[in-house]
């Protein structure tokens, strides 16, 4: 833990070093031209700091805000903002995030006190700086998003990239590694991902709408949607390894479905001061290639080779090697197909006796998670688990939640079927992506030990898909250290005691707040409460076994994670340390997150722990 401190120390005090030149007194910074300035007066330092801060942005405003030439022309195509107005607050998402430089001097006491705030002039060259680094750092996480087919990040951070471009007042200046520019390659990038885009209906089922969703012809590992359910446009849905679903008003019947692929994400920039004042600023920009207007098959017509195709890839692929594969399959797939047609039927009591106790517990939450139905046709593949057990991967359900915005996402359902043959435990699966990097990157792993880290990472995700309080409570060791980051305002005057700002590359100032067991548990429990739907994504993910600890098997786990509830999201990085040793009794004993993408070598893992 030492290593931790004296690392997060060690950033802050770069952080605090004034890189401005310092003044000798108040009259010399108010005579020199070589400073940005403002004065404010009150009965308080803080009411004369705030003065001098707001009088500081209005002299930013006034210097810098005939340099803003290039969103000239484009604000005035748009027709519905002034040029000035879009400046001013262009400039202000400038000098709000530059305030941290901003040096100050009092004169005089409370109750009669003024404050001088003042930044030197190249303070400016090097926001635009920060800003265009950040910018190239957000299209190489897009780059490596798209190879993975997470269609919806890559989104994401082109579209973030292409807003930080046309904040700056001069975007030519913004070039990638071979001088092309910026502003103008990220649009023609996004279009020809929205437009490599496929969307294929598959069936429709009463008010429910399935879709198939591909990418170069291949699934989509992530893609968020909207749709127009026949009363509201605008409804949120997620698809997932190639499926993705829709819920329409009761009756409602269309000649077409229509639908919009999401990129530009100004939602989930709030809690990101830079980004957040950015794309608050910039116009939003239209791309037509996001819309799709799909015809409203008859769900009787045959399917063309395309929708044949598309159905055949969805889908988790996962083949069992002969040492992952059980014996005989056929007592499983008998069990699966009575809870297959359970589920299609709603007539859960007829398969009460498949389960175990704690697997009907299990159940019984999932069902009632939203409205779940399955969607495709499963393909369900058997693998051999921990200590005789099997394990049932191949089943995709849609789940929808109506309760403040609607939602509706896939999910892959996981069956662990135990050696009497009975059902004794359900869970989210972790993803394509994620599953191939357990599956595929160690392979001097044995499959006990992979099966060991599948089956503890969807016990984990779903334990807080379905609010299970006591698998949280039992998993986390009573001495864990939990550390939460949140994106915070970067502010003058020194950093408020408790708080330990940390900056990454690509991040802006970080808080961490550490919680004991306690602490994020009673945390955890009005998450819980205030929340009807909760739902985890994992992506790609690095896991080291750390080989120094002979007679323990102690894991460091760091897993992309994106969290959805009803009334907030994020995306960022999950770091566990977990100690494996006891095969039924995890125990976590250090947990970060980390806002916002950034490099894997960047984020917490476990050398920042244990030397």
């Amino acid at each position: 833990m030492n290593r931790l401190l004296r690392y997060m120390a060690a950033l802050l005090l770069t952080m605090i070093t004034a890189t401005t030149a310092h003044a000798d007194n108040w009259d010399e910074v108010l005579q020199s031209t070589d400073y940005y300035k403002g004065v404010g007066r009150g009965k308080t330092a803080e009411e004369a700091r705030q003065q001098a801060l707001k009088e500081l942005t209005e002299n930013i405003v006034v210097h810098v805000k005939s340099s803003f030439d290039g969103l000239t022309d484009e604000t005035h195509r748009a027709g519905t903002i002034e040029h000035s107005e879009r400046v001013q607050s262009c400039v202000q998402s400038y000098s709000q995030s530059t305030l941290f430089n901003v040096q100050t001097m009092q004169r005089g006491a409370e109750p009669a006190i003024a404050v001088l705030a003042y930044m030197h002039k190249s303070e400016m060259q090097k926001v635009y700086k920060e800003r265009i680094d950040r910018a190239l750092s957000m299209v190489d996480i897009a780059d490596g998003r798209l190879q993975q087919r997470h269609v919806d990040m890559a989104l994401q951070y082109y579209y973030y990239a292409y807003s930080l471009v046309r904040s700056l007042p001069m975007p030519s200046e913004a070039k990638d590694q071979q001088g092309r520019l910026l502003v103008d390659l990220l649009p023609l990038r996004i279009r020809q991902v929205l437009s490599d885009v496929s969307v294929t209906l598959e069936r429709r089922d009463g008010d429910n709408v399935d879709l198939l969703f591909t990418y170069q012809g291949q699934p989509v590992s992530t893609l968020d949607f909207t749709y127009n359910d026949g009363r509201n446009s605008g409804i949120d849905s997620r698809a997932k390894d190639g499926r993705g679903a829709m819920e329409m008003v009761s009756g409602h019947q269309s000649e077409y479905y229509h639908i919009d692929i999401r990129y530009d994400y100004s939602s989930q920039a709030r809690g990101d001061q830079l980004m957040e004042s950015v794309m608050g600023v910039t116009p939003h920009r239209a791309f037509p290639e996001a819309q799709h207007r799909i015809k409203a098959q008859d769900s009787a017509t045959q399917p063309s080779k395309d929708m044949r195709k598309a159905q055949e890839q969805a889908g988790v692929k996962l083949s069992a090697t002969k040492t992952q594969a059980p014996a005989d399959t056929t007592p499983h797939a008998a069990i699966m197909a009575r809870i297959t047609h359970a589920i299609r039927q709603r007539q859960y009591t007829q398969v009460l006796d498949a389960f175990t106790p704690e697997g009907l517990h299990r159940f019984n939450s999932l069902i009632s998670y939203g409205r779940g139905r399955i969607v495709g046709t499963p393909r369900i593949q058997f693998f051999r688990g921990l200590g005789g057990h099997v394990v049932a991967r191949g089943l995709q359900m849609a789940f929808s939640f109506s309760q403040g915005t609607k939602k509706n996402f896939v999910e892959d359902v996981v069956f662990t079927i135990d050696s009497l043959g009975m059902i004794d435990n359900v869970t989210f699966g972790l993803g394509q992506v994620a599953e191939n990097d357990i599956l595929c990157k160690h392979p001097d792993w044995n499959e006990d030990t992979r099966e060991l880290l599948m089956e503890f990472l969807e016990n984990y995700k779903t334990a807080y898909c379905l609010k299970d309080y006591d698998y949280i409570k039992n998993v986390f060791a009573d001495d864990a250290i939990i550390i939460v980051g949140n994106v915070v305002r970067k502010k003058t005057g020194g950093t408020p005691a408790g708080e330990r700002p940390v900056t990454l590359e690509g991040q802006e100032t970080i808080k961490y707040n550490r919680y004991d067991k306690d602490g994020y548990l009673h945390k955890l429990r009005q998450t819980f409460k205030q929340n009807e739907m909760i739902n985890l994504r994992f992506s790609q993910n690095d896991i080291q076994m750390l080989d120094k600890y002979k007679n323990e098997e102690i894991f460091g786990i760091t897993i992309g994670q994106e969290y959805n509830s009803t009334h907030y999201a994020d995306k960022g990085y999950l770091f566990l340390l977990v100690n494996m040793t006891n095969h039924d009794e995890p125990q976590i004993k250090i947990r970060t997150w980390q806002p916002n993408e950034v490099d894997m070598s960047k984020v917490f893992n476990s050398g920042y722990f244990y030397e």
